[in-house]
């Protein structure tokens, strides 16, 4: 029984998020930013077309323009069906870390420390990442959460499929997938994987026929990626490369700064150390080839933000991209908390159990000081969400059974809640007004002044 405790404390940390991310959910509403463009496009011009007007128009990722054109707006008017994306995103994220410590650390499903490593995992980027509601309510903002989970598949298949011809199958279409979802994985994963090859390749004296599939493969992902019409279209005329890469620096440690002054993030690697076994040695990497790994993560870093602004013009970085980054170092970080165990071994004389006991409650008790959970709990605990649900979904009903070619509509009053994102314009000619229009069909619709 005594055994067990470690394993509730950990449901109870995971579930306490999950409860509030699910049940605000229900709440969810499209955004006047992106997600009615999408729907009309979609709705417009079918799912495929609608994604290749964005990829010749607007944005060379090509897989998440193919995956925002899935936005439940194509299908239905009804704003009920925006819940199961912030599901399904819960959903996939955590399967995809339990098979991932399941491969890694070898447990069976019955262990309870892959439950509660699985557990723990998913619920430390909610807590920590500045970007949750971007990521995981806002539709036009998934792609970016899906890149990343796309990334630690591509971990999972590479080293632990062991059907060959499935293997490669799978790796192909992953490969394709990722470095059409974002700019900033399509480098990360360039900048780490393809220098790596070379390094196994040298030192393996031969070059895997596989390789060469995957470098073919990723050849023309990028090509189609950087020679987009789209990223020629938003291209900016003069790019000022020396404030980009100020920019870029100064953000990077900010990001530190978010990871290193994360207690949850501590508590996090130091369960993740006392909780495995000490790991066989042919699973690690040698002192030279971790610092390798990190180089190559830090040049990569500062290279994604190239083509930020080479397609975007963009020197700075949203919520929801430094999300996706500390989501890399949070993963990356593991690996070496991992390491250490290998090279040090159990340093506490206590047994795992209490020390993790010690540890989720010392998890739980930070969470009360957490800016994530005290704000969802707040959207929770006095209706913000619905309150702003159930206005917004009376603007959208008026709009949908006016029988009027214009249709002028209020301002919202429950703005003092997190999705609450941007207001309509007064101009009609602004873009989301004219998106909102072409999706229900009108010749105006604006705010009234």
């Amino acid at each position: 029984m005594f055994s067990k405790i470690p394993l509730f404390l950990s449901l109870l940390a995971w579930g306490f998020m999950a409860f509030l991310l699910i049940t605000l959910s229900f709440y969810n509403q499209p955004s006047v930013t992106d997600d009615f463009c999408f729907g009309w496009m979609g709705k417009e011009y079918g799912i495929f077309l609608g994604a290749y007007h964005y990829y010749a128009g607007w944005s060379g990722r090509y897989f998440a323009d193919l995956l925002l054109h899935f936005n439940p707006l194509v299908f239905s008017t009804s704003f009920e069906h925006f819940k199961w994306g912030t599901i399904a995103l819960i959903v996939i994220g955590f399967a995809n870390g339990y098979y991932f410590f399941k491969n890694v650390f070898h447990f069976s499903h019955s262990n309870p420390n892959l439950w509660i490593l699985s557990l723990v995992s998913q619920a430390v980027c909610w807590y920590t990442i500045p970007g949750l509601f971007q990521l995981f309510y806002w539709f036009s903002g998934h792609y970016y959460y899906l890149s990343f989970q796309l990334a630690i598949l591509f971990v999972n298949v590479y080293f632990y499929c062991s059907k060959p011809i499935l293997r490669v199958i799978l790796l192909s279409c992953i490969i394709f997938c990722l470095i059409g979802s974002s700019e900033i994985s399509m480098i990360m994963f360039s900048g780490i994987f393809w220098p790596w090859q070379l390094y196994m390749a040298w030192k393996q004296k031969k070059i895997k026929l596989e390789t060469v599939l995957f470098l073919i493969i990723w050849g023309i992902s990028i090509g189609l990626v950087l020679l987009s019409p789209g990223n020629k279209v938003r291209a900016p005329k003069h790019i000022d490369y020396i404030k980009g890469l100020t920019e870029s620096m100064l953000n990077f440690s900010m990001l530190l700064k978010i990871y290193v002054k994360s207690p949850l993030i501590w508590v996090f690697n130091l369960l993740l150390f006392v909780t495995i076994d000490k790991p066989k040695k042919r699973y690690l990497l040698s002192i030279m080839e971790v610092i390798g790994l990190l180089i190559l993560f830090f040049i990569s870093y500062f290279l994604a933000f190239v083509p930020m602004a080479l397609a975007l013009g963009e020197d700075f970085i949203p919520d929801r991209i430094q999300s996706l980054i500390l989501m890399y170092l949070i993963f990356g970080f593991g690996y070496l908390v991992v390491w250490m165990k290998y090279k040090v071994g159990q340093l506490s004389p206590s047994s795992p159990t209490i020390s993790q006991i010690s540890l989720l409650v010392v998890f739980i008790t930070l969470l009360f000081f957490n800016q994530n959970s005290k704000q969802f709990y707040e959207e929770w605990r006095f209706d913000k969400a619905k309150k702003y649900a159930n206005e917004n979904a009376q603007r959208f009903d008026l709009i949908l059974k006016s029988n009027n070619q214009q249709v002028i509509i209020t301002p919202i009053e429950n703005k003092n809640t997190m999705f609450f994102m941007e207001e309509l314009s007064t101009d009609p000619k602004h873009l989301w007004c004219k998106c909102i229009a072409n999706y229900y069909g009108k010749a105006d619709i604006h705010l009234g002044k």
